[in-house]
């Protein structure tokens, strides 16, 4: 990292499937639109529009982050003289940082990212309200639910009527559309470790071009 602290926008038009890596600095992900997944040991927390999640620095984890979702992260690095939380966890909801995160997009886009100008002490700020709020312990109640209905969708399940409609009210998004992009990300993950789609397409009972076609739409690939 060439700063103490590094911002990035990320505007996902093809599904991002991250590797499960151990974190080399601390992480502070918010969720414009759509919604991000973090997968920590056994379980995978969806991170949606207007929520936001702490990562620290030596955190095992893997982010996924669906397609159509914008995401912002700050990247802090170990170098950073403060002291920032060490445990994992969901944020409480803020304006501040609605309003920072707005503004940091705003100064990015203008293309005026000076760590001595406004820009930079936009960071600070932030990194100063990180400092101050710890984590939540545990999840949002309707977090929970949705995490529930993801988990099924991932194992090939369909989750309840109250599920559903949670899914698809939260994510704006169709379960079908979320169950495709949870089935593609299991393909990438396989084509990562060296499968070959005439591989994956036998196990999946599909013929080599729908897997192509399915992959190239949602991943890209």
């Amino acid at each position: 990292m060439k700063q103490a602290i590094e911002f990035q926008f990320h505007q996902a038009d093809t599904l991002f499937v991250g590797g499960r890596k151990t974190q080399h600095h601390a992480t502070f992900l918010y969720v414009h639109k759509g919604a991000a997944l973090i997968r920590l040991g056994k379980n995978e927390f969806p991170v949606c529009a207007g929520q936001s999640y702490w990562l620290p620095s030596g955190c095992l984890s893997a982010v996924t982050i669906l397609q159509g979702a914008e995401v912002s992260t700050l990247n802090f690095s170990v170098r950073t003289v403060v002291a920032l939380p060490t445990l994992s966890g969901f944020f409480s909801p803020s304006p501040l940082i609605d309003g920072l995160m707005a503004e940091l997009r705003h100064y990015q886009k203008q293309g005026t990212t000076d760590w001595d100008s406004a820009y930079g002490r936009l960071l600070r700020c932030l990194r100063d309200y990180v400092t101050v709020h710890s984590p939540l312990q545990g999840m949002p109640k309707e977090t929970a639910l949705l995490e529930k209905a993801i988990d099924k969708l991932a194992k090939g399940q369909l989750g309840d009527i109250a599920e559903n409609n949670a899914l698809e009210l939260t994510l704006q998004m169709s379960v079908g559309k979320l169950s495709d992009q949870l089935l593609v990300r299991e393909w990438v993950r396989a084509m990562k470790s060296g499968q070959k789609v005439k591989s994956i397409a036998s196990k999946a009972s599909l013929n080599e071009e729908d897997v192509t076609a399915k992959l190239k739409a949602i991943a890209g690939y």
